[in-house]
């Protein structure tokens, strides 16, 4: 398995299984011919009858430890080795019969075809070859990280339909269990230090001054502080079908932050981050939170349909704490009464945050169109030079900078 240390999913190999079990017999048949012995001599010098000997040969019968004691003595190969063939004979064995029964299960079709299977293996998630059902049914156990489909059903599927149910959300729950399951995978590659829920609340102003800066290296100092803190951000390229541009859960004792590039704006993408951010102080630890992709919402801002009055809460909760991360009530105050793009200018620099954020949100409110506010808003780089991120110029300084001053209070 290998995957980014930077906070992305880079991929996952497994090593290709044989669909054969090879028994320690054909060893024992290449040591004989190696020595000139035959069978009824090895019978004689290890005590055991010929009838014996043949089914080890055949892989008839298991060889027990105390066979390969005596085939230490009689043919010079320990028997250490001869256990550890007949053990991995015997778990080949089990593997093929499994895989061939999980390959016949009526159901095994029907959860491929759910899964985006293609976009796993351009990935780099699960091997691209082979591509007959017993192997891909084998490779997604794997990459998902349980024992049968039965078991998949009820560690990926019944969370995403929860989910769903409570957020009316429309994302294919096959693509959404892959999305997340590339997070996780991502997120364990990190070492992030004890969950500091005060030490976030700290952070987040510096956190708000990073939108100034071009977004690779701008997202590539927020994750270092923030796992510092116990908040993995992960970056991880949208799966077809998902729709999701960000997702929060705890993994044991850190947060995980999972950010795909939907939206393709920087704006989209720190506005999210602050929203998921705020998952994690509001929320608790044992909710799933994730902000889809909807077709019918302007100007490509992340919208989730809550389907309960808990999640219309807390959703609203998120994007509050967000907003007023960034702004503050003086600052959300005051994008109601901009006219001009100067005074949009102005307003970015008085509060320390990037021209991108403020843009977006005069278009979410209709102060601005969005073709007015789009020269604003930087298109966001490819996912690698996100993950790394070249060195960027110092952005241009505020007011406040250029005076000596700090950005006014939020």
């Amino acid at each position: 398995m290998m995957t980014h240390s930077n906070g992305g999913f880079h991929g996952f190999v497994g090593a290709l299984e044989p669909d054969y079990a090879v028994p320690p017999g054909e060893t024992l048949r290449e040591r004989l011919e190696e020595l000139g012995m035959t069978q009824a001599e090895l019978a004689t010098r290890t005590g055991l009858t010929p009838k014996h000997i043949n089914q080890v040969l055949q892989g008839v019968v298991p060889l027990s430890g105390e066979v390969s004691q005596r085939l230490e003595f009689a043919v010079g190969v320990p028997a250490r080795l001869w256990n550890r063939l007949e053990a991995d004979y015997r778990t080949q064995q089990l593997r093929l019969i499994q895989e061939r029964a999980q390959a016949e299960d009526p159901e095994a079709a029907p959860w491929l075809a759910s899964l985006p299977v293609a976009a796993l293996a351009s990935e780099g998630a699960i091997p691209a070859h082979p591509m007959d059902t017993a192997s891909r049914v084998r490779q997604l156990l794997e990459f998902f990280g349980v024992a049968n489909i039965a078991a998949w059903y009820e560690v990926w599927r019944k969370p995403a339909a929860a989910f769903r149910q409570s957020y009316a959300y429309e994302a294919l729950p096959g693509a959404l269990a892959a999305w997340l399951r590339l997070g996780e995978l991502a997120a364990r590659e990190e070492n992030p230090g004890p969950f500091n829920s005060a030490g976030v609340h700290r952070l987040l102003p510096d956190l708000a001054q990073l939108t100034r800066r071009s977004p690779g290296e701008a997202l590539s100092v927020a994750r270092q502080k923030l796992a510092a803190l116990g908040v993995v951000v992960v970056l991880v390229p949208d799966v077809p079908g998902a729709r999701a541009y960000g997702a929060t859960r705890w993994l044991g004792p850190f947060a995980l932050i999972q950010l795909s590039m939907r939206g393709k704006t920087e704006d989209v993408l720190w506005v999210t981050l602050f929203h998921e951010i705020g998952h994690v102080l509001l929320h608790g630890r044992k909710g799933l939170f994730i902000e889809q992709d909807d077709a019918d919402t302007p100007d490509g801002q992340p919208q989730v349909a809550p389907a309960t009055d808990e999640a219309i809460a807390q959703e609203r909760e998120a994007q509050e704490f967000a907003l007023d991360t960034l702004f503050g009530e003086r600052g959300l105050t005051r994008l109601d009464q901009i006219s001009s793009t100067t005074e949009a200018l102005d307003l970015a620099d008085e509060l320390g945050v990037g021209v991108a954020i403020v843009a977006s949100q005069l278009q979410a409110r209709g102060v601005w169109t969005h073709a007015h506010g789009a020269n604003h808003r930087r298109t966001l780089p490819s996912l690698d030079e996100l993950r790394n991120p070249a060195p960027a110029p110092r952005p241009r300084p505020t007011k406040q900078e250029r005076g000596g001053g700090a950005p006014r209070q939020r």
